[in-house]
């Protein structure tokens, strides 16, 4: 009986710092700051982060990781405060040191007294610190005696905003992970595959993004827009390592709001982008948006390699495969310039079909670096020609083909060289491209093909 093959999460084996307090205290800035990033979003939007945000970051030459969790508030009502406070407490339970995180230019509130609660309960180092000392005048605030009420020390003043304090505060949190279990590092892992996920709002990212991980790393729900900002994952896959990156629903752009949801789309583009991969997930139950279209566009237009993830196909009643194939005839129909895109079935909630992914990014990433060599392409384009000779494309001099060679990979390039004063036509050109593509098998992968006139 074989054993199914797992996901390993990434371990760096380096100590963890927690963000922790209420809504806007200046956690995420704190969080931009440290890591020398805009990784997560910042505005006045009290619950602006929702799921953790983590990373690495380097202090005097060695790394750590840190985690931005939610703000809490200990109020039922807040939109997604149960979900919030459980990120929250993942954070805590997974650091090394905590960083409370407080408002030097606000008054002391009551869900700060219950958060000095929690984490008095805690067997590990917690430091206060009072953000927003922007200014000599803000830092005088650090001494006011209503900050003693939380029973710990006076607040270390920093800004995120100049990072004025915040060395020193790295330097005494490094001091920490001195006596931690776990040690600051250089640390050389880094990402082989980089994978975004897009596709509309409540299309189930999310959730998949869980699935691959193997649990619950962030929040999922049925409203939409309930992902706002990017989250990266880490993952061990056989000699690969893959980053898969979530990113927050794409809408039309008439119907995005302005703000924090513009912000996320405009990350998750720039995220698509830097993908080598990307996952485009479809919602089976739904039908196809003129707004995939556009993802589809963008994606053909930045020749990223593509998987289409049809999610939610546990939710259909005609699971047969006719019913599949119809369904992939009309995905082929609506994306016509994905053509190359494979094409999967899955279950984000279940779990169905969801591991085989990975095996589909890597042959997608593979196919995007594949290199052939002058005699494979010379000896595939005379058995071409001899099978399906070209026709006259235009102009008085018949087109002769004298030979195909590959100049780059990522994504893979190639010429065909054809005599001068001749003129090939565009369909034999698209021929030669799908008989490369089947040949040589560049599944989920653009290819560039253009002809050069020479007078070999």
């Amino acid at each position: 009986m074989t054993t199914e093959r797992r996901p390993e999460l990434v371990d760096f084996k380096i100590p963890t710092v927690a963000l922790v307090g209420r809504v806007n205290v200046g956690k995420s800035s704190l969080f931009n700051c440290i890591m020398e990033t805009r990784q997560a979003i910042v505005s006045d939007v009290p619950g602006t982060t929702r799921t953790r945000n983590i990373g690495n970051f380097t202090w005097r030459g060695v790394q750590a990781r840190i985690v931005d969790a939610g703000g809490l508030t200990f109020d039922k009502d807040v939109e997604f405060g149960k979900e919030i406070f459980e990120q929250t407490s993942k954070a805590i339970a997974e650091s090394d040191v905590i960083l409370f995180i407080v408002d030097l230019q606000d008054q002391l509130l009551p869900q700060e007294i219950e958060i000095a609660k929690l984490l008095r309960k805690q067997k590990k180092p917690v430091l206060l610190v009072g953000n927003k000392a922007d200014s000599p005048r803000f830092r005088t605030f650090a001494h006011d005696a209503q900050w003693l009420k939380l029973g710990m020390d006076e607040p270390r003043a920093v800004s995120a905003a100049n990072g004025v304090g915040v060395g020193d505060l790295l330097d005494e949190v490094f001091k920490l992970f001195n006596k931690a279990k776990r040690r600051p590092k250089v640390v050389t892992i880094k990402p082989d595959i980089r994978v975004a996920i897009l596709g509309k709002p409540n299309v189930g990212k999310s959730t998949m993004l869980n699935q691959l991980a193997g649990e619950d790393l962030v929040i999922t729900s049925p409203v939409a827009h309930t992902t706002r900002e990017t989250f990266n994952l880490l993952v061990n896959w056989g000699e690969h390592v893959i980053e898969f990156i979530d990113t927050a629903g794409i809408r039309r752009k008439s119907h995005v709001d302005e703000g924090l949801e513009k912000i996320g789309v405009s990350q998750s583009i720039a995220h698509m982008e830097e993908a080598d991969v990307v996952l485009l997930m479809i919602d089976a139950t739904e039908p196809c948006t003129n707004q995939e279209k556009i993802l589809a566009s963008l994606i053909e237009e930045k020749r990223r390699s593509v998987i289409l993830v049809v999610n939610k196909w546990d939710l259909i009643e005609d699971h047969s495969d006719e019913n599949r194939m119809e369904f992939i005839k009309t995905l082929h129909g609506l994306y016509p310039h994905l053509q190359h895109a494979e094409i999967v079935f899955v279950s984000a909630l279940s779990g169905f079909r969801v591991h085989q992914l990975y095996d589909n990014i890597v042959a997608a990433f593979e196919a995007r670096h594949k290199i052939l060599d002058a005699l494979t392409l010379d000896a595939f384009m005379r058995d071409l020609i001899a099978k399906h000779p070209p026709k006259k494309g235009g102009g008085n001099i018949p087109p002769k083909i004298y030979g195909l060679k590959q100049l780059a990979t990522d994504p893979p390039y190639f010429q065909v060289s054809i005599r001068a004063q001749s003129v090939l036509a565009q369909a034999y050109v698209r021929f030669i491209e799908r008989a490369v593509r089947e040949h040589f098998g560049f599944v989920g992968t653009p290819i560039a093909l253009y002809t050069k006139k020479t007078k070999q």
